[in-house]
């Protein structure tokens, strides 16, 4: 398999959100396990970090940091959190 870097900016913007929303779940979630789920598609880094957790999730605090630290870069971030879980980040980052 052969893979291609991403631009620097991406690769750190992607760090640091599998980085934090991976500590938020260990944090917050009570999630026995957590999936993260990378591709690229169209031009666009597609993460998704997903928890068995009890949801609940709300925006704000370090999910506010988040999206301003996607936004740097032009992505997007979307939270899917209902009540008794699971909680799903989406995050959408173009590559050009």
């Amino acid at each position: 398999i052969s893979l291609e870097r991403l631009p620097g900016p991406v690769e750190v913007a992607a760090f640091y959100v599998v980085s934090e929303a991976l500590a938020n779940v260990a944090k917050h979630s009570g999630a026995g396990s957590a999936a993260v789920r990378a591709r690229v598609d169209n031009g666009v880094l597609v993460l998704e970090i997903e928890d068995d957790g009890v949801g609940g999730a709300v925006p704000g605090g370090g999910l506010t940091g988040l999206a301003d630290r996607v936004s740097v870069v032009e992505g997007r971030l979307s939270l899917s959190s209902p009540a008794g879980g699971p909680t799903l980040i989406r995050v959408e980052i173009p590559c050009a």
